[in-house]
């Protein structure tokens, strides 16, 4: 069949525009998407856990000192590393939680310390110091965790805490532990069907026991006459194949775009084609829409033509 020759279409600005877009965002997307992955992850990581981990350690700081050594912050560090308020000092510069609490003590320690009052008044001065004296200190503590980012050392801490949990569970004990912990989390009504579930998907992505395809099928799906391109992935149930004369293959039938969801076909060998692509291949394919071909399927299309 002869092709007819392509004319060439004059194009405008909006179209110009609009292909130049989708290939820059085809181009940055991936990079993009793999950002806001990780970060995510890391923010996930860090408010469940990270965030208790530095509570911790900003605790077992003032059961040991009440506050941080001298020297490391200044007068500036409560306004530069505070959390923001609507308010401003006399030079326009916005205060922060911490620094009104440092000023606060720092008036009621000048009372305590002023001749022209009265003692009765020096002391009510000195029991306020002390009542504001808790507070002063953990403002101190978080004042110096945010300046030298020793948040990050409870992300650190997590990480760590979580890769020698994978190693623990990796051994008999661990595992022995878990299966018990896991059959009473599952006995709890309302736990269990929740559970259950979000224990299977994360099975599925982080198990080190992957699915194993013995390879790239054509099969007939949805009906007769329609190829849809498969992963083989085995024999089938037993009890399929005992009410079939035929000898049956289980075929996995990715979607597309989205490969990781799809159909799972038992049919006959015989009405299956073995096809020369690798898995990725395969993959590219489906999630392309049959837009990216084999190298070998391509070369051999265009020498038909």
């Amino acid at each position: 069949m002869a092709r007819r020759s392509a004319t060439p279409r004059s194009t405008g600005f909006m179209d110009d525009f609009r292909r130049f877009l989708l290939r820059g965002l085809a181009a940055l997307l991936p990079a993009l998407l793999t950002i806001a992955i990780l970060v995510w992850a890391y923010r996930f990581v860090d408010a469940n856990m990270g965030t208790y981990i530095t509570r911790a350690m900003l605790a077992l700081c003032l059961a040991a000192s009440d506050s941080p050594p001298g020297g490391l912050l200044s007068a500036e560090d409560a306004l530069r590393y505070g959390e923001p308020i609507d308010q401003w000092d006399e030079s326009g510069r916005r205060l922060t939680v911490e620094a009104v609490v440092l000023q606060r003590y720092a008036a009621a320690q000048a009372q305590t310390r002023d001749a022209d009052l009265r003692e009765d008044q020096r002391s009510a001065a000195r029991a306020r110091v002390a009542e504001m004296e808790p507070r002063h200190n953990r403002t101190m503590w978080r004042i110096f965790f945010s300046k030298y980012k020793l948040h990050l050392l409870g992300f650190v801490i997590a990480v760590i805490f979580v890769y020698f949990l994978g190693y623990f569970l990796a051994s008999f004990i661990g595992r022995s532990a878990w299966r018990s912990a896991e059959s009473l989390i599952t006995r709890v009504p309302l736990i269990k069907q929740v559970y259950v579930n979000i224990k299977q998907v994360t099975d599925f992505l982080f198990s080190e026991r992957r699915v194993e395809f013995s390879g790239v099928v054509a099969a007939q799906y949805p009906r007769r006459g329609l190829w849809s391109i498969g992963l083989a992935t085995g024999p089938p149930l037993r009890a399929i194949q005992r009410v079939s004369e035929n000898d049956l293959v289980t075929v996995f039938i990715p979607s597309s775009p989205t490969p990781v969801t799809g159909y799972v076909i038992t049919v006959p060998r015989e009405d299956v084609i073995e096809l020369e692509m690798t898995i990725d291949e395969a993959l590219r394919f489906t999630i392309s829409g049959g837009v990216l071909k084999p190298g070998t399927v391509l070369a051999e299309s265009e020498g038909a033509d």
